[in-house]
């Protein structure tokens, strides 16, 4: 019996680039559920967040202007997914109180000891877990998969002088996670250039990004001080350590995959199902 409606008709191009999409959130998947495997220590949360950004992208494909951008799109949308989810846990460390210790010039550690931890994988994602969210996430994007702080930055939707603030509280907050419990403490000699003020600079420093006359200065300063080459030792050898986890090669588990491939084809079919207003396009049913 014809009620009268319009029937609506099939938008082959509509459906078209609806494939083409679920094929692009296909090919970033696996790469999604690294960085969410890299960023998190639980497995079963970091499947969690990648198949929610994943599905998230799929229901508000809509909002993605360039096609070209859905890398960093889903990037950002996973980073924030984490920072969501992330609730500080008892035993995380205060970066006032971190920092209050580099502002002491007796305040050291032993490079030894910091590195020895560092090099058991365990042991360094103990101490990654200890740091708040917003420190840790920026330490493991840029010293363990090689981001940018800009790319950081933008992920995180924040600037990049507070990207590389970040950077550099996570990096200080890592090295004394691993050297808890160190009661080496030495009197520093009096130096031109204050331990707090070079301490700040070593971040930059090692990344390469100091002015001429300040890398001379600190230089001279670890030169001479008792307690500063110790701490930057320990910076260094953990930014190495970290960079020996990027492993581009690994894959995601078949089953893994499929369940979330399994979400985003549910999802696919629920937005193609014919709605009963005409200026809604769906398509049938072959």
């Amino acid at each position: 019996m014809d009620d009268g409606r319009v029937t609506p008709m099939p938008d082959p191009n509509r459906a078209d680039e609806g494939d083409a999409f679920a094929a692009r959130l296909a090919e970033e998947l696996p790469r999604l559920v690294r960085l969410a495997t890299r960023l998190l220590a639980d497995a079963d949360v970091a499947e969690d967040c990648a198949q929610e950004t994943v599905v998230g992208a799929w229901r508000r494909r809509d909002q993605l202007r360039d096609t070209a951008a859905l890398p960093a799109w889903l990037r950002r949308s996973l980073v924030n997914r984490i920072i969501d989810r992330s609730r500080r846990h008892h035993d995380e460390l205060d970066i006032d109180a971190v920092e209050a210790d580099w502002r002491d010039d007796s305040y050291t550690v032993m490079p030894e000891r910091v590195l020895e931890r560092a090099e058991l994988r365990d042991e360094l994602e103990d101490g990654l877990a200890r740091l708040p969210v917003i420190y840790r996430l920026p330490v493991v994007l840029h010293d363990a998969l090689g981001w940018t702080g800009a790319e950081i930055a933008s992920a995180m939707d924040i600037g990049l002088p507070a990207a590389k603030q970040r950077l550099r509280r996570g990096r200080m907050m890592l090295v004394s996670a691993l050297a808890e419990d160190d009661a080496r403490r030495q009197a520093s000699l009096a130096q031109p250039m204050r331990c707090w003020r070079a301490r700040r600079h070593v971040s930059a420093y090692l990344d390469g990004e100091l002015d001429d006359a300040t890398k001379a200065t600190v230089e001279r300063h670890l030169e001479s001080c008792p307690t500063c080459p110790p701490l930057y030792a320990s910076l260094v050898g953990v930014r190495a350590t970290l960079g020996g986890l990027r492993d581009p090669d690994t894959v995601v588990e078949d089953q893994i995959a499929g369940r979330i491939r399994d979400q985003l084809a549910l999802e696919r079919a629920r937005s193609l199902i014919p709605s009963p207003t005409p200026s809604v396009r769906s398509r049938t049913t072959e």
